[in-house]
Order: structure tokens, then C-alpha cells, then sequence
């Protein structure tokens, strides 16, 4: 019995805009190479150079986390159902940045503003994060995450377990993820190097909030390949 493949919208430019995927195989190694076979280019997205798993990316067979059960040498029960997730942090620079941006607005109501900004100000010095779900352009509701970066005060990474719960909760996770939200507590709201370097959701508003001045700064972003734009932000 094949698996199910569950992959982001960050992944479905290499499976041709599919996010949902069968695939044969006792290991996940197995597993990825079928998929590399009809999609070329899926697994140098999912395994390095020495065939580990990438570090900003985390795989999970049914509940448990891949890492534990051995990595791409993990075994893959008929009929499982393994979920491919880019980190919310960490990743690579890109040479070659696209112009071609999505110019969307976000709408972000008053009352979900006031939640962001509270959370930076509980987190300082250490920067928050989190994500906002609802659908298309309208944020519905804001769902705190835990920043797990060993340096927090000017990093930030969001807890793997949150994001995969939120995934495995929603029915579609690249329509509910709306953005990710973090924040600057020192500098400018505005994308630094790393957070551009970390931006693997591409459909997804970054959204930053500065905490340098005494009235707190929000704006909002996207990100793709490098490439960073504003885009309006809007209460309704």
C-alpha cells in the first residue's frame, strides 16, 4: 500500500503545485527517491549533500519525528502518512532574487495588532514569533509560538512541534497560513539578511514588529527568493 506524501506550498514548486502525494517505499529515503524519480530536484530539497536530512527541514512519519527514528533511514509503514515541512528559520541565500513578488495586502485587525505587540513586549529582550491563521489575505487569529533558537535575543526559530501540530490540524495549511510574525526588539521592522536567508514560506506575509522606539513598529512583508517587498497593511 503506497504512503501520502503532505507537502507545503513552500515545496510545490518542484511537485508541479501538488501538496499531497503518494509514494512507495520501506524507508524514507525510499520514499523521497520515488518522488525525486517523477519530480526531479524533490530530494536535493529535503536531503543534503551527504544524504542527511536538511537542518530546516523537518519530516514526520505519522506523529513521531523522523530525526528520531533514524533519519532518511527511517522505516515507513504501509499506508503512513508523512509530512515534509521547511522550518520557520534557517535556510539558504539565494544569488538570484525575483522581482516578480506577490503585491497582496495583508488585513490584520486592531485586535490581533494589540496581540503581536504584547507578545514582543512579554518576549524582550528576546525576539517573539508566531503564526497567523485565517484564510487567503485576512488574518483570523494569531497563535503564539515558542522561539527554540539557542540565541533568542537576536534569533529567532520557531518550535518544530508547533508548527507540525498547526499543519496536522488544518485541512489546508497553505491557505490558513497567512503569515509568520516575529519580532525586532532593537532594530528596525524591517527583514535583516537572516531573515531573509530563513524565508521559506513564500506565500506567507512576514510580518515584523520593532520595539526601538517608545510606539511600537508593524509592517509587513514578502519574501521570495531573497527578495524582500512591502505590502500594505490593512485593519479590514
Amino acid at each position: 500500500m503506497p504512503v501520502t506524501v503532505r507537502l507545503p506550498g513552500a515545496l510545490r514548486d518542484v511537485t508541479g503545485g501538488q501538496t499531497k502525494l503518494t509514494a512507495s517505499g520501506g524507508t524514507l529515503r525510499d520514499v523521497i527517491a520515488d518522488i525525486d524519480r517523477r519530480h526531479p530536484g524533490f530530494a536535493s530539497r529535503v536531503l543534503d549533500e551527504k544524504g542527511a536530512l536538511r537542518s530546516y527541514v523537518n519530516v514526520y512519519i505519522g506523529d513521531e519525528d523522523a530525526r528520531t527514528r533514524g533519519g532518511p533511514a527511517a522505516a515507513v509503514p504501509d499506508g503512513s502518512e508523512v509530512m515534509v515541512i521547511p522550518a520557520m528559520a534557517g535556510g539558504r541565500l539565494s544569488d538570484s532574487p525575483s522581482a516578480a513578488l506577490d503585491q497582496r495586502r495583508l488585513v490584520l485587525p486592531l485586535g490581533l495588532r494589540e496581540e503581536i505587540v504584547a507578545h514582543a513586549r512579554e518576549s524582550a529582550p528576546q525576539e517573539c514569533c508566531g503564526l497567523l491563521l485565517g484564510e487567503d489575505e485576512v488574518a483570523r487569529r494569531a497563535l503564539r509560538c515558542r522561539n527554540v533558537h539557542p540565541t533568542p535575543e537576536t534569533r529567532y526559530l520557531i518550535d518544530s512541534t508547533q508548527v507540525f501540530e498547526a499543519f496536522k490540524a488544518s485541512k489546508d495549511f497553505d491557505r490558513e497560513l497567512v503569515g509568520i510574525y516575529h519580532s525586532h526588539p532593537r532594530s528596525a521592522a524591517y527583514p535583516s539578511p537572516t531573515d531573509r536567508a530563513e524565508a521559506h514560506w513564500p506565500d506567507a506575509a512576514y510580518v515584523l514588529v520593532s520595539l526601538r522606539a517608545d510606539e511600537p513598529e508593524l509592517f509587513a512583508y514578502r519574501i521570495r527568493d531573497g527578495a524582500v517587498r512591502e505590502i500594505p497593511l490593512s485593519e479590514g
